[in-house]
């Protein structure tokens, strides 16, 4: 999964660590004690990180987790982590990093060292089936669609004159749309493509729309050694993967439609 690249920049980060402050590079020096790096990842959100019918981790941020543990020369300890204690845990050295669809923020970028480039980005999207005929943002003007009770994604399409049609569950809108009692479903764009990913249930449905609102994802280790040199290691890897292909090739393997972002990561960091 790894070039030349960040092969030469493992090098260099090592021996910067040797000469960094103790506490710059206390994560590496960790991870090489114990030979494994704890890394807190959802178990609950499919296609991304999800525990599969043999009970094992699976997922594109898993594939991403053993990546970043094969390139340490480590175990990978996967930690399910959730939204309310994934920095908490990073804080307290529950876990060495976080890679579990965190969308970037401003008070995020406070709390815990968000590495760039960030690896994915997720916005708004619309599912729909492609005989609708949904091609612009435009073509919801006075239709009506599904969406979950006051949610923030509704408020794009009732910018472009949609109704809403709300439901308070993802599955009652979903059945909604399967049902065609509204045009599609507005939502966040990896739930959505996470919900694609089951070609059987989904046949005939697409991501109609080019994203609104994208918000990149990154990777998160703790805060002081975001500059240091655990957190440009990371950096270097994930850079690596977009320059090399391998989210894209990661993208294709778990049925996500393209993402023009990374389309546009791989040509901007080839």
């Amino acid at each position: 999964m790894f070039g030349s690249a960040a092969r030469v920049a493992l090098v260099l980060v090592v021996l910067a660590a040797a000469a960094a402050p103790p506490a710059a590079g206390q994560t590496l020096e960790r991870v090489a004690e114990k030979g494994e790096v704890a890394i807190g990842v959802t178990n609950t959100f499919r296609p991304f990180g999800f525990v599969d019918d043999a009970g094992r981790f699976a997922g594109l941020e898993i594939d991403l987790a053993q990546s970043i543990a094969d390139f340490l020369g480590a175990k990978p300890r996967l930690v399910p982590v959730a939204a309310a204690n994934r920095i908490l845990w990073l804080r307290q050295g529950r876990i060495d990093l976080i890679l579990a669809s965190m969308p970037v923020t401003e008070e995020r970028r406070n709390e815990v060292g968000l590495i760039d480039p960030p690896y994915y980005a997720s916005g708004v999207a619309v599912l729909a089936a492609a005989e609708v005929g949904i091609r612009s943002w435009r073509d919801l003007t006075s239709r009506q669609i599904c969406g979950l009770r006051n949610s923030a994604y509704n408020r794009v399409a009732e910018r472009y004159g949609a109704t809403i049609v709300p439901f308070s569950t993802s599955p009652e809108a979903e059945e909604a749309v399967l049902d065609r009692r509204c045009v599609g479903w507005i939502f966040d764009e990896a739930t959505l493509a996470g919900a694609l990913s089951q070609r059987a249930r989904w046949a005939g449905y697409t991501l109609a729309l080019v994203t609104d609102e994208p918000r990149p994802w990154a990777i998160g280790v703790p805060l002081g050694e975001r500059d240091g040199p655990f957190g440009r290691l990371i950096s270097n890897i994930v850079a690596d993967w977009h320059r090399s292909g391998a989210i894209l090739g990661l993208q294709e393997k778990w049925g996500l439609p393209s993402s023009g972002f990374l389309i546009d990561m791989n040509q901007r960091l080839r």
